[in-house]
């Protein structure tokens, strides 16, 4: 069931990309739909105001971090609607908590991946795979990271992988739908980040990279892919 509204929306998700993650042993493979590419701030502006999400209050934010000074994402209160910050309409959304990430996903009628899903389709189920491109050394040609672009680059900006998925490294890392079990404890509040981002190094952009961010915080790094169950 389709819940969004919008065109915009709609082509979003007509646009998903259908993939069979390569299943667990004695499990059958569920196949899945996933975003072109991240969720971005016309996206994510349409959403809210479709969702009737009201005004944030730094710093005591629920879903949005308006108490960052870059959220790409303000609140109009003449208009009583949520705006993107100019040119910002094609990159990527910032600033949004994992349960705002959950939030507009259930909205577009999908749901965050899982850390595991989002490694199969970003390797196009090849675990010998370093990067989303294969297992050549990453350039400034390949993806947005290491602060060699200053910021986020409009989505697409970089070549797609072979199934038509776009910034999978680089640009900004994703929410996922677990919980982050770190080398040494587990740590219910944080979530799992995949996908590297533009002020990260290198080593974040390995699909088998992984690291744990606390879920109530919304951060320049982190936007969101979402995903179907088909």
């Amino acid at each position: 069931m389709r819940h969004p509204t919008s065109d915009v929306l709609g082509r979003y998700i007509d646009e998903a990309v259908r993939f069979v993650p390569a299943a667990r042993r004695g499990s059958r493979p569920a196949p899945i739909r996933v975003a072109r590419t991240l969720v971005t701030c016309r996206i994510a502006v349409i959403a809210l105001n479709e969702l009737r999400l009201p005004e944030e209050h730094e710093p005591a934010y629920r879903f949005i971090n308006v108490h960052n000074p870059r959220c790409p994402i303000v609140f109009d209160r003449d208009e009583r609607r949520w705006r993107c910050r100019p040119a910002l309409d094609d990159h990527p959304v910032w600033s949004v908590n994992w349960a705002a990430a959950q939030l507009i996903c259930r909205h577009l009628g999908g749901r965050l991946p899982l850390a595991r899903e989002w490694e199969r389709f970003a390797s196009n189920n090849d675990p010998g795979r370093t990067y989303p491109w294969g297992n050549t050394p990453p350039s400034h040609l390949l993806a947005n990271y290491d602060e060699h672009y200053g910021g986020t680059s409009v989505v697409g900006s970089f070549p797609p992988s072979e199934i038509g998925l776009y910034d999978l490294a680089g640009n900004l890392s994703e929410w996922c739908g677990d919980t982050f079990d770190g080398t040494r404890s587990a740590a219910p509040l944080e979530r799992v980040v995949k996908g590297g981002a533009w002020s990260k190094d290198a080593r974040h952009l390995a699909i088998a990279a992984s690291r744990g961010k606390w879920a109530r915080l919304g951060t320049t790094t982190i936007g969101l892919r979402p995903v179907w169950d088909d």
